[in-house]
């Protein structure tokens, strides 16, 4: 594209290993998960689709295990950040985890089918409230059983593959196929 005499020459998903798009694609679900999803009003339940973590998946299974546990890292930190809270690095392991996890798919030799990519971002969105809740359980404060499975992981794992396929499929769109991205590969 040229304007003013100037050639901007975009990536393609095809080239490079999308890294910009990556940054693109987590600032854009931090930013909606904190301002837009919990202005969502679903019913009577308390929980809301957790977009972070769905876009962790996408990135991590498309990416590797590095980016993923990077994107986790920092997605999760800047949830932190935007939202009041008083166990700063919390979120951000437990999406480190999930990101490193998830990012092992990366590697296979057969593409993801849809169908497991939302299983899979269901169980991670469950993880999360349950991973809290023992948080909690550690420092004293911790919420009944019910209440935390009932009223908080399920609602995540039926709300969450909502959030997921348009996730899944943005990412998909930017980032192209899944191939592993390590640091040694990396363009400086």
């Amino acid at each position: 594209m040229r304007s003013l005499g100037v050639q901007l020459d975009w990536p393609r998903p095809s080239q490079g290993n999308g890294l910009w798009f990556v940054s693109a694609l987590m600032a854009s679900a931090v930013v909606l998960q904190v301002t837009v999803v919990p202005r969502l009003d679903i019913g009577a339940l308390e929980a809301t689709p957790n977009l972070v973590v769905v876009m962790v998946v996408a990135v991590a299974i498309l990416r590797g295990v590095v980016v993923g546990a990077v994107v986790g890292f920092a997605g999760g930190l800047s949830v932190e950040l935007m939202t009041p809270g008083d166990t700063l690095g919390v979120l951000a392991l437990a999406y480190v985890v999930i990101g490193a996890w998830c990012g092992r798919f990366a590697s296979g030799s057969e593409p993801m089918s849809r169908t497991l990519y939302l299983i899979i971002a269901a169980v991670a969105a469950g993880i999360v409230p349950l991973w809290m809740g023992a948080v909690e359980l550690l420092r004293g404060d911790a919420p009944a059983l019910g209440y935390l499975v009932g009223q908080l992981t399920v609602p995540h794992l039926v709300f969450s593959p909502l959030v997921a396929w348009p996730a899944w499929w943005a990412a998909r769109r930017l980032l192209g196929a899944p191939r592993e991205v390590e640091p040694w590969l990396v363009r400086t």
